[in-house]
C-alpha cells in the first residue's frame, strides 16, 4: 500500500511540475506573440512615416512650382507642327519656327 502511495506522491509532484513548466511556455509564447504583432505594428509605422514623408517633399515640390509655370516643350511642339505641314527642319516653315522658339525662350 505504501508503495502506491508513494507513487501517487510522486505522480502528484510530476504532475504539478508539468503544470508549471506548461504555465511558463504560454507565458513564454504570449510575450513571443505580443513582440511579433508589435514589431509588425512597430513596420507599418516606420512604412507609414516614409510615405508621410515622400508625400510632404511631393508637396513641397509643388509648392515650390505654384509660382513658376513649367516651360513648355518646344522640341514636341516643332515636330508636330513640321509632320502636320510634311516639311523638314531645314525648310523655310522648320526655320520660320526654329525663329519663333527662339524668341519665346529669350522672353
Amino acid at each position: 500500500m505504501q508503495s502506491l502511495e508513494i507513487k501517487l506522491k510522486l505522480a502528484r509532484k510530476r504532475h504539478k511540475e508539468f503544470e508549471e513548466e506548461l504555465a511558463k511556455v504560454e507565458r513564454e509564447n504570449h510575450d513571443l506573440k505580443h513582440g511579433v504583432v508589435m514589431q509588425r505594428v512597430i513596420d507599418q509605422l516606420h512604412k507609414a512615416q516614409f510615405e508621410v514623408q515622400g508625400l510632404r517633399q511631393e508637396n513641397q515640390k509643388l509648392q515650390n512650382n505654384l509660382g513658376n509655370s513649367p516651360q513648355p516643350d518646344y522640341e514636341a511642339a516643332r515636330v508636330s507642327a513640321l509632320n502636320k505641314l510634311k516639311v523638314g527642319r531645314q525648310s523655310s516653315a522648320g526655320k520660320a519656327i526654329d525663329a519663333f522658339i527662339k524668341e519665346l525662350q529669350r522672353g
